[in-house]
């Protein structure tokens, strides 16, 4: 299959029967732990590889889709244009639950509350059709057939946020081949409205959304594949972006793809992680608050990263982040690597840890509610997913809302638990609101959230 000018490996689907154990030789920091990985075809179940399974997995999203307080995953599976839903049993595990058909190439995907109803809907980005495909839950897992919405040529990543400040979500993704941002407004019933665009030259591929200056609007960083740059998109507060071109945008390593934007060094700036395929590298950018970064620094990891995400790994308090490498490395044939942060914006050097072949996407999630992130990875050439299961010891219980650790809840961490619980940020951002350790937030959690940014963190 051919993405981004290379043709993506076929290799033999390889189970690691080790138990993944790596510490960090440095002055107590914790070390990192994950069970023995395990692999889960995308089914259905007894099909026939080849014939009738669904193929090409490329990204997941993650969500409580049937309401049972346990986390679920979704996979965008872009060769059989499907998408697999997987229910999860509380314990990480996943069991398959069913198959959506989704034609025209599924990439991205992405889960949240288009409809006000408490339950998460799912979009993907349709790379071949350049459309989106919204799929409303029903509210036990199962959803009601796609509806199509045109945006851009080759649509890839898929972000949902609130760019219009109305409380409804929007969705915007990256348009590869049109060299632009095409977003729609919500209407907050799981309908969106008329189309913007952004130019963006350069390959648009990788996306994420954060406030990245001191205004009240949410900004979008792009990855652009083929300049090797990170560009910023301003917000203007309407559903519109204005991005003031290459002059403005930060240098990265060759070819980057996946984006995630996260406050890496504790000073409530928002900084930027991004995988860059052709270096091997996840690229950190630290953000100067006003819209723009500081010249990138890259960390090694496995080969041919192509996605990267932000939790605690190892439970210290400190943002660290994992990729997943679809060339692996030479014991592996698919890697997801992990970067513990030292808290300052820097990197020890990467861990890796064996999963199936081609892995793609990445995502950080708390399968088993145990407070630690997992690692769920979409592998492309193999058609599975793995599922990484921390076994680090938990962090102690924070104050409700403090994400960094600095013992007060600040505004912009009130808005990171709103965004979780609508369903547009992953609980990996913050899960300091999870205090019940439902791997959810829920009203109560908020309110908490907000007592505490008034009256301070309990002694």
């Amino acid at each position: 299959m051919l993405r981004g000018g290379r043709v993506a490996p076929v290799w033999a689907t390889r189970v690691v029967p080790l138990l993944v154990l790596a510490a960090v030789a440095n002055g107590g920091t914790p070390p990192l732990s994950f069970a023995p990985v395990v692999n889960v075809s995308l089914g259905p179940p007894s099909c026939t590889a080849d014939v009738d399974c669904s193929s090409g997995a490329l990204e997941t999203a993650a969500g409580d889709f049937n309401g049972d307080g346990k986390l679920d995953i979704a996979t965008a599976n872009s060769t059989s244009d499907d998408v697999t839903i997987f229910f999860g049993d509380g314990h990480g595990g996943l069991t398959y639950a069913s198959t959506l058909s989704a034609s025209g190439g599924p990439a991205g995907i992405a889960a949240g509350n288009l409809n006000n109803d408490t339950k998460l809907d799912l979009v993907v980005s349709k790379e071949l059709e350049d459309k989106i495909g919204v799929f409303i839950n029903n509210g036990n897992g199962t959803f009601a057939d796609e509806v199509t919405y045109d945006m851009g040529s080759s649509p890839e990543a898929v972000v949902l946020a609130d760019f219009n400040n109305d409380t409804k979500l929007d969705v915007a993704v990256t348009d590869l081949f049109g060299e632009s941002v095409s977003v729609r407004l919500g209407n907050g019933d799981g309908t969106f409205g008329d189309l913007k665009q952004t130019t963006v030259p350069g390959g648009p591929y990788g996306m994420a959304a954060a406030k990245l200056n001191a205004d009240d609007n949410l900004d979008l960083a792009v990855s652009l594949y083929d300049d090797g740059l990170l560009a910023t998109l301003i917000g203007q507060g309407d559903g519109s972006f204005m991005y003031a071109g290459t002059a403005s945008a930060a240098i990265l390593d060759d070819a980057p793809r996946g984006v995630v934007l996260v406050d890496l060094n504790h000073d409530t700036k928002i900084d930027a992680a991004v995988a860059t395929e052709s270096f091997d590298t996840v690229d950190v950018l630290l953000g100067n608050g006003d819209g723009t970064f500081q010249a990138s620094t890259p960390y090694i990891v496995g080969g041919y990263p192509e996605s990267v995400a932000a939790g605690d790994y190892n439970g210290d308090g400190i943002v660290d982040l994992a990729s997943a490498d679809s060339f692996g490395n030479a014991d592996f044939d698919g890697t997801a690597s992990v970067l513990v942060g030292k808290g300052d914006g820097t990197f020890e050097d990467s861990q890796q840890f064996g999963v199936d072949a081609g892995a793609f996407g990445i995502t950080a999630v708390d399968l088993n509610n145990d407070r630690l992130p997992d690692l769920v990875t979409a592998n492309i050439d193999v058609d599975t997913v793995s599922v990484l299961v921390n076994t680090g010891t938990p962090p102690t219980p924070s104050c409700v809302g403090d994400c960094d650790g600095t013992g007060m809840v600040a505004i912009n961490e009130l808005i990171t638990g709103v965004n979780i619980a609508l369903g547009s940020s992953p609980l990996s951002s913050c899960t300091a609101f999870d205090q019940n350790g439902d791997g959810m937030v829920g009203i109560n959690e908020l309110i908490s959230g907000v007592n505490n940014a008034l009256n301070g963190c309990p002694a």
